[in-house]
């Protein structure tokens, strides 16, 4: 109980024990309370990864949509995948009927090869490359401007990348007087609101339609760093239509992650994968 919400270092000094034998019990309590895949039936999964060190070092988070993490395994790649769903069984891969994930090849061939899911591309993985690009016209922007305008544009990439809706009214007047001096940032600002507003549409059909639009209206605009994007939107569409579909997300496993990252900041001793495995279910499972 203790070492579920202290650091090894606190319930060692509690215990008056060394932090080796606290970890050693914790370990072995973790070892039996953790059960296999016999009893998961999921029905939606979220598949996500995660850095657990430097050098890029993943690890692969299953997630049971209407309940918590089921599975963990070191690396990202498509034979990692495959190892969740042979664990599984064929006979409770069937019975999957939606994955949520990245954008991410190999985990997308695996689901496809092992599962009849519809795939789900998580709408705020294409928020973020829809970020990335006002981020980069900002710097480009930024690059080629004045000294005045730098001095304006300076310390605003949180205003530009934050949805206007979320904005406190200084910030708004605050964003809309260095528009006012950039008009390519400024198209390329309205271009981004108008991508994001629309995976807040409820309708499947008005959100496709409006997706549609939006694309016709970045190659109208003719901003060079917008079409990457639209490429990988193409690529990706029928996962992008889904989520108009299902209207969910990996939201959940971000929250997840945020409690993974609790587990690394308390030294829980993730050198040693197994332990920090363990350590992930119990928290997260």
């Amino acid at each position: 109980m203790l070492c579920e919400k202290m650091s090894l270092k606190d319930v060692a000094e509690v215990a008056g024990i060394n932090w080796k034998t606290a970890k050693r019990i914790d370990k072995q309590a973790l070892q039996k309370l953790v059960k296999d895949l016999k009893k998961a039936k999921p029905n939606r999964i979220g598949v996500d990864e995660i850095a657990y060190a430097k050098g890029h070092k993943y690890l692969t988070i299953v997630r049971d949509l209407d309940g918590g993490v089921i599975w963990v395994k070191e690396g990202r790649s498509k034979e990692v995948l495959d190892q969740f769903f042979e664990e599984l069984g064929i006979k409770k891969c069937k019975r999957i009927k939606v994955a949520v994930i990245d954008m991410w090849d190999p985990y997308i061939k695996s689901i496809k090869e092992n599962t009849k899911a519809e795939i789900v591309f998580d709408k705020f993985h294409v928020a973020k490359k829809i970020n990335e690009v006002i981020d980069c016209i900002r710097k480009k922007e930024f690059a080629r401007a004045d000294a005045e305008e730098r001095k304006l544009m300076k310390h605003k990439r949180f205003l530009i990348l934050s949805r206007r809706k979320n904005l406190e009214p200084e910030e708004k007047e605050t964003l809309d007087t260095l528009m006012k001096q950039n008009n390519t940032l400024y198209v390329a600002y309205l271009l981004k609101e108008q991508g994001l507003d629309i995976f807040d549409e409820d309708n499947p059909i008005s959100g496709i339609a409006r997706l549609y639009k939006w694309m016709e209206n970045i190659v109208t605009a003719g901003i060079e760093e917008f079409e990457k994007v639209i490429g990988t939107i193409k690529n990706y569409f029928y996962g992008i239509v889904n989520y108009f579909k299902y209207q969910i997300t990996n939201a959940a496993s971000e929250g997840f992650n945020t409690k993974i990252t609790v587990i690394k900041r308390r030294a829980y001793g993730f050198k040693d994968l197994e332990y920090f495995k363990l350590k992930i279910l119990q928290s997260c499972g």
